[in-house]
């Protein structure tokens, strides 16, 4: 229920004068003076990209060659999905699963919805505010949830009751939600199919 749209960088190649002819793979140079630059790519080929880069400096650097040691590395809160919160969505937060659904008896309003199109709930954004450094609406709607990207229209409505509890939580006031609310309905407005404020009624 979004769009967006972006710019991919491309290695441009002597001859080729079409984009769609171009590799999608990153390239690696070497300057004279021995600087290592990388360009091209994609975010789902960065730790490829990280790992040629650190190879390509060993022989640069005529360092003792080792083999990658993140190629199974996991992140914080890999493997434990799979559990099923009580409004129905499958749990997002991995490892952490047993710690967010504890967090969610606490309060009377915890398990409750910030809006019907999301199934995003109070205790998710005090999640999000206390253990994972979120300040900001669009930190919650678009970073620590995919909501920007999934229901543009839908997060703009959720934006508010989003703003009320992340200010209850981090002790803020009136005009602090007021202006997330602005700013995060600017944003999401660059992602919805209609501008929100050319439904509004006349």
């Amino acid at each position: 229920m979004s769009v967006y749209a972006g710019l991919r960088p491309l290695v441009r190649k002597n001859g080729v004068n079409s984009t769609a002819a171009l590799s999608r793979d990153h390239t690696i140079m070497l300057s004279e003076s021995g600087l290592i630059s990388v360009t091209g790519g994609k975010w789902t080929t960065s730790r490829k990209m990280a790992e040629d880069v650190v190879e390509q400096v060993e022989i640069v650097a005529e360092l003792v060659a080792r083999s990658c040691q993140t190629i199974d590395l996991r992140i914080h809160g890999a493997g434990g999905a799979g559990t099923v919160h009580d409004h129905g969505k499958s749990d997002n937060y991995g490892t952490d699963a047993a710690a967010s659904a504890e967090l969610a008896k606490t309060g009377t309003d915890a398990h409750k919805l910030l809006n019907e199109r999301l199934t995003l709930t109070v205790a998710e954004v005090v999640w999000h505010c206390r253990h994972e450094m979120a300040r900001t609406v669009e930190d919650v709607l678009a970073r620590r949830t995919r909501w920007l990207l999934l229901d543009a229209i839908g997060s703009i409505d959720a934006a508010p009751q989003v703003a009320a509890v992340m200010a209850r939580e981090r002790d803020l006031g009136a005009d602090w939600i007021a202006d997330q609310v602005r700013e995060y309905t600017k944003l999401a407005a660059g992602y919805a199919f209609k501008n929100p404020a050319s439904t509004a009624p006349t």
